[in-house]
């Protein structure tokens, strides 16, 4: 049983559209530009949170080598925004803005616990294809 095109398309929109609305911060608790871990982020271990701050830094990373969208795709994008009531463009740069507190109150986390951290503004100026990023700066003995 073969999927057509059209539904595959229509069920892959829709299934995306919920994935659109969640949060990069699960409900940010940014106060002043600084972000504020939660209870449960506080219990994450040096491997979790690792690998949490190398997807976001995987998300964000290059903006500067980023390809821009054509005129005819940038006119897409604003008529598709405004028939359904959103603004990519916006929701990016919002999610982009909110996530580098999130990753430095990460990395500090990293710190407290003497685990290996990373130099966020290096990893976010690498390449989008470059390696995945790596905790590099060593951790401080207590």
């Amino acid at each position: 049983m073969a999927l057509r095109t059209p539904y595959f398309v229509v069920l892959s929109a829709v299934v995306l559209a919920g994935c659109a609305g969640t949060g990069s911060a699960g409900g940010a608790q940014l106060i002043d530009g600084a972000y504020s871990l939660t209870e449960e982020e506080k219990a994450l271990d040096c491997k979790r949170l690792t690998g949490r701050i190398q997807v976001r830094l995987l998300s964000l990373r290059g903006d500067e080598y980023k390809v821009q969208p054509s005129g005819a795709s940038q006119s897409m994008r604003t008529a598709t925004s405004t028939a359904m009531g959103t603004d990519t463009a916006k929701n990016a740069a919002a999610r982009a803005a909110s996530d580098r507190p999130v990753l430095d109150a990460y990395n500090r986390r990293l710190i407290e616990l003497g685990c290996p951290s990373f130099d966020i503004g290096k990893e976010l100026a690498a390449r989008p294809s470059a390696p995945t990023p790596l905790p590099t700066v060593p951790a401080q003995k207590r």
